[in-house]
C-alpha cells in the first residue's frame, strides 16, 4: 500500500511513515465521501424545488385578443394553449388535471370548450344557439354544469364532458346562473333572480329539491363552497356595502365574515377549510379571516392597486391573483402569511383569471 500510495502522489509520499499513510488514507475517504453527501443532497434539493413547481393557467390579451396560457408557479415556461381570433376566456383545470375548460365566442356566440392536453384536441361541448356560460366541474371530471340562455332565459344545464346528454336542471322566468357543483358530487349551487333579486339557492344535481338559503334585501351572489361541501361563502349587498358571508348548505348559520365600510368580494376558501380569503375594494388588496370573522390578516400592500381572481395552491400554502399594481394587468403569487410576493408575468396586455393545477395523484 505504502508503495502504491508514492507512486500517487511522488512530491508528498516519498519518505513518510506508516502513521502518516494511513491518516491520509483516512483524508482521502473523508473527501470522497463528502463529495457523495453533498452530490446526493443537491440532487435532493433540485428534485424537491422541481416539485414544487405547479402550472397555472390563465388568460391574456397580450396578442391582441384573449387566449388561454399557462405558465410554471416559478414564472418560467409561458404556454399559449389557444390561438383564435375570437376571445377565450376564464380557463379552469379538470380535477384530475389533464384538461382545461375554458368559454369561448368563436362560432358566434359563446359556448363551453375542453382541451385535452395530451392529445391537443379541442371539444365544444354546446353546439345550440344561444350563450353557455359560467361552468363547473364535476368532481369527478364527468360532467359539466353551466347557465345557458338557449331557450330565452338564463337557466341552469349539466352536459358530459364530451358534450353529451344535456339536461336542463332549472325552469324559472328569472335568470338562473353561476352554478358550482359540490365537492361530494351531490348538490349544485346557483344564484336566482326569481325572487326578485339574486338569492342563493341549492339543488340536487339532478335538479331536484331545489332549496332557498338566503332571503334578504341586497342581492347575494359568488357562492362557493366549502371544501367539505358543508357551507358556502358569498358575497352580499344585504347593507351599504358588499360584504362576504358563509352559511351551511341547508340554509341555517349565518355569519358575517368581512364588514369594511367599502364593496368585499371574491371569496376564495383554503383547503383545509378554516379561513376564507378576499379582496377588498376599500384598498384593493387581499384579506384573510377565520370562519368567524375573527383574526382578518391583509396579505398585500400596494394602495390604489386591484387584486382580483383569487386562487390558492393545492397544498394551500400559496394564493395566485391578478394585479394592475403595476400599471397593467398581470399574474401574482404570495405566501397566504402575506410573503414572498412573486410577479410571474410581464407581458403587455391584460392577464386574468389564474388558477393552479390540481394536486396529481
Amino acid at each position: 500500500m505504502e508503495k502504491a500510495l508514492i507512486g500517487l502522489f511522488p512530491f508528498h509520499i516519498v519518505s513518510i511513515n506508516q502513521k502518516q499513510v494511513r491518516l491520509t488514507i483516512l483524508i482521502i475517504i473523508g473527501i470522497f465521501l463528502l463529495i457523495i453527501i453533498f452530490s446526493t443532497c443537491t440532487k435532493r434539493s433540485s428534485q424537491s424545488d422541481t416539485s414544487d413547481i405547479t402550472p397555472i393557467v390563465f388568460h391574456s390579451e397580450r396578442d391582441g385578443n384573449r387566449e388561454i396560457y399557462i405558465v410554471d408557479s416559478d414564472g418560467n415556461n409561458t404556454i399559449r394553449l389557444t390561438d383564435d381570433p375570437a376571445m377565450d376566456s376564464n380557463p379552469q383545470w379538470s380535477p384530475e388535471g389533464e384538461r382545461i375548460m375554458f368559454t369561448s365566442n368563436r362560432t358566434g356566440d359563446w359556448d363551453i370548450y375542453v382541451l385535452y392536453l395530451e392529445k391537443d384536441s379541442l371539444v365544444n361541448l354546446n353546439l345550440s344557439p344561444g350563450d353557455d356560460l359560467e361552468p363547473d366541474w364535476s368532481p369527478d371530471g364527468n360532467w359539466v354544469v353551466f347557465q345557458s340562455d338557449r331557450n330565452g332565459n338564463n337557466d341552469i344545464y349539466i352536459a358530459t364532458a364530451e358534450g353529451g346528454n344535456q339536461q336542463q336542471l332549472t325552469e324559472s322566468p328569472f335568470a338562473d346562473i353561476t352554478p358550482q357543483w359540490s365537492p361530494t358530487g351531490e348538490q349544485i349551487a346557483f344564484v336566482s333572480y326569481r325572487d326578485g333579486n339574486a338569492e342563493l339557492y341549492v339543488m340536487n344535481s339532478n335538479g331536484d329539491n331545489e332549496l332557498r338559503l338566503t332571503n334578504s334585501s341586497g342581492e347575494d351572489l359568488e357562492p362557493r363552497w366549502s371544501p367539505d361541501g358543508l357551507k358556502l361563502a358569498f358575497s352580499t349587498h344585504r347593507s351599504d356595502d358588499e360584504d362576504i358571508y358563509v352559511i351551511n348548505a341547508d340554509g341555517t348559520g349565518q355569519v358575517r365574515i368581512s364588514d369594511s365600510p367599502s364593496d368585499d368580494w371574491n371569496p376564495c376558501w383554503s383547503p383545509d377549510g378554516q379561513n376564507i380569503f378576499f379582496y377588498s375594494i376599500l384598498d384593493g388588496e387581499v384579506y384573510k379571516a377565520d370562519l368567524d370573522g375573527g383574526n382578518p390578516v391583509r396579505l398585500t400592500y400596494n394602495p390604489g392597486s386591484s387584486n382580483v381572481d383569487l386562487a390558492l395552491a393545492p397544498d394551500g400554502e400559496v394564493l395566485v391573483f391578478s394585479s394592475n399594481r403595476d400599471g397593467d394587468s398581470e399574474i401574482y403569487t404570495v405566501d397566504v402569511n402575506g410573503g414572498n410576493l412573486s410577479r410571474l408575468t410581464d407581458v403587455p396586455g391584460i392577464d386574468r383569471a389564474p388558477q393552479f393545477r390540481p394536486r396529481l395523484e
